[in-house]
């Protein structure tokens, strides 16, 4: 990574951490409920569903990071609001999360700098983490 692309991650970063809204989950086409998504046993929230690369993912991130907050996991049939597109949430590629406390912009920097093998991303007016596998890119408070 150039040190023009780390210092443009970093810039965009500050401006992600400064912000702290609440967390709020974006919903999709395909979502079938407005289910709880705090609780790690229910439906979309499920380690289980997910493919082997994003459980690795995610294991890499808890054990560097400590435990996170699944907000989402697998959700058949979704599809990336506006564009039609399956969500990478569909395969069980994708995860989003709340990081512990204080730890966020730590957790999207080492994303940024380690993550190749996918995508990382954060919305704008939303607190979450959004991990994927497939094509990378880093996308920070995107709306």
């Amino acid at each position: 990574m150039s040190k023009w692309h780390v210092s443009a991650v970093a810039c965009a970063l500050a401006a992600v951490v400064a912000q702290a809204p609440a967390a709020e989950a974006k919903r999709y086409k395909g979502d079938l409920s407005n289910r709880s998504m705090t609780s790690s046993s229910s439906s979309g929230t499920s380690r289980s569903c997910l493919t082997s690369s994003a459980r690795a993912l995610l294991g890499r991130i808890e054990s560097k990071f400590g435990g996170v907050q699944i907000i989402s996991t697998c959700r058949p049939g979704a599809r990336i609001a506006g564009s039609g597109r399956p969500s990478r949430h569909a395969s069980g590629n994708a995860i989003d999360f709340n990081a512990p406390r204080g730890k966020k912009g730590e957790i999207i920097r080492w994303l940024a700098s380690n993550h190749r093998s996918g995508g990382t991303m954060t919305y704008a007016g939303m607190n979450h983490i959004h991990v994927d596998i497939g094509h990378h890119f880093v996308s920070l408070a995107s709306r």
